[in-house]
């Protein structure tokens, strides 16, 4: 279990590095995570194995419409997914809900810090009044078209949450 939470923490702190710099997370750590959440879970024999899969499922079936939305980054939906790998389906949708509240404070942090929660608030009725009115989901933010002051690092609110999992739970 010590070894479990070395590897998804350090996976984890690599992922928030890339996504800060970069805005993306590497495919390659993910498919990484992967196969060390599988390896972990395996010894566990078929349960862990079939925590694995649930664990790993479950935030790619969960979030996908808000992804398409363009709520959430296909990276952190890939790093929910690949830290619920680690820890099985009820730990995993723990992480999923958690990472939704560090997620809203982090945005509130934002608000405050860029004052411009007014706007970000209009920017939103508009974007509820568009779907309503045309009856199709289109990307809710797009950060080159509108800029990043209206986006967090998502990655940060996964770790906390993975965190909170781990060693504090």
């Amino acid at each position: 279990m010590q070894i479990l939470k070395i590897f998804l923490s350090c996976i984890i702190i690599i992922a928030v590095i890339y996504d800060v710099r970069s805005y993306t997370i590497p495919n390659s750590l993910i498919l990484l995570s992967y196969a060390l959440a599988f390896l972990c879970r395996a010894r566990l024999g078929w349960l862990g194995i079939a925590g694995f899969f649930a664990g790993a499922l479950f935030p790619i079936v969960s979030l996908i419409l808000l992804q398409r939305a363009g709520v959430i980054g296909g990276g952190d939906i890939k790093l929910l997914s690949a830290a619920g790998g680690f820890l099985g389906i009820r730990r995993g949708m723990l992480c999923v809900l958690l990472s939704f509240f560090f997620g809203a404070v982090l945005s509130l942090v934002s608000l405050l810090r860029h004052k411009n929660g007014r706007a970000r608030i209009d920017f939103f009725l508009n974007y509820v009044q568009t779907v309503v009115r045309t009856g199709k989901l289109t990307p809710y933010y797009q950060p080159a078209e509108n800029g990043y002051s209206g986006t967090i690092h998502f990655s940060i609110a996964v770790m906390l949450a993975v965190c909170s999992v781990l060693w504090l739970l």
